[in-house]
């Protein structure tokens, strides 16, 4: 596994030169709220903090290599608690637990790390309890509350926290991540493209079905401009062949309008731009049956499609009056 190490949070730089610069000079806040949407990396920034922290080389960067380091990687470190919800929520006894762990003097270092994951989800008393602890902090010992939802916190929490921000990262650095965790450059570049959530893009990337779904858009595409019966088969035997392939239809829909626009880069000469890159050839053939105005029509219709299954329309109908209505031109 590559080592990171701060710049490798180029998508979050302002974050990582906050906590890298406050680390460098000693200067810490007791307690941190990271907030920001999932897949943005804020448990790996807290987790990378807290092995910067407890590094036995004492760089202000964590080495990667050291015990310290590697107890962290493996979620044994002696002085590092992370908490999660338990089952819907973080609840009382949770907060308890980790109030008597906290009080404990620490084992290798001087200082205590805990990191919250989802506070949001605490119930009124654990968060009165957590509200408590934040306002008289032991020494040494370092708080790192994680969030989407910063607005389902008290605002008493908020106040004793440094409040960090994520922004959401960006289509480039998730198949970037990806790309190097080993997923085809062709996969990563459209599963970026159809969530801006890490998380989200790497199950997608890796997923069997959503290989498939991306198939099965490409034939209907081509089978589209045949003017048959062909197209509509070709829905029948997707709605037929998978629950998985008929729940994610609005993915389907979302990788057609992606294809839809390729077609136009390929018109155009924009071959840098396309999401697709994996498929130029196929593309380029496409390229040459469809026109400009057929293409734009056709994403209309698709995000109209789409709409519609969204609100519980029938959804071989809807398919099969997308189908017509392309045809139809």
């Amino acid at each position: 596994m590559k080592t990171m190490t701060w710049t490798t949070f180029s998508q979050q730089p302002r974050a990582a030169e906050l906590l890298h610069h406050s680390l460098r000079n000693d200067r810490l806040a007791h307690a941190y709220l990271f907030t920001g949407p999932k897949g943005a990396g804020k448990k790996q920034m807290a987790l990378h903090l807290a092995k910067s922290l407890f590094c036995q080389e004492k760089e202000a960067d964590a080495c990667g290599a050291c015990l310290s380091c590697r107890r962290i990687e493996a979620g044994n470190h002696p002085d590092i608690t992370v908490i999660t919800p338990d089952g819907a929520s973080i609840k009382i006894d949770q907060i308890r637990h980790l109030q008597k762990e906290m009080a404990m003097r620490a084992v290798e270092s001087i200082h205590k790390v805990y990191i919250l994951e989802h506070v949001d989800k605490m119930t009124t008393q654990a968060a009165n309890s957590l509200l408590k602890f934040l306002e008289e902090p032991p020494a040494g010992v370092i708080a790192m509350l994680l969030t989407e939802q910063s607005h389902a916190i008290l605002p008493t929490i908020l106040s004793r926290c440094q409040i960090i921000h994520f922004s959401p990262l960006s289509a480039e650095a998730i198949a970037e991540k990806l790309v190097l965790e080993g997923v085809s450059a062709g996969m990563a570049r459209i599963a970026s493209h159809i969530t801006s959530n890490l998380e989200e893009a790497r199950v997608l990337s890796q997923a069997e079905w959503f290989a498939q779904l991306r198939n099965v858009m490409i034939q209907l595409v081509q089978e589209c401009k045949q003017h048959n019966s062909s197209a509509l088969y070709t829905i029948h035997d997707m709605l037929q062949k998978s629950d998985k392939l008929k729940e994610e239809l609005p993915l389907f829909l979302d990788l057609l309008i992606l294809w839809l626009r390729d077609i136009l880069y390929v018109q155009v000469d924009r071959h840098a731009h396309l999401i697709n890159s994996d498929q130029q050839d196929v593309l380029q053939g496409q390229a040459l049956i469809w026109t400009k105005a057929e293409l734009l029509h056709g994403i209309d219709l698709v995000m109209e499609t789409k709409n519609r299954i969204e609100r519980n329309a029938n959804a071989q109908l809807a398919l099969e009056r997308l189908v017509l209505q392309i045809q139809e031109g």
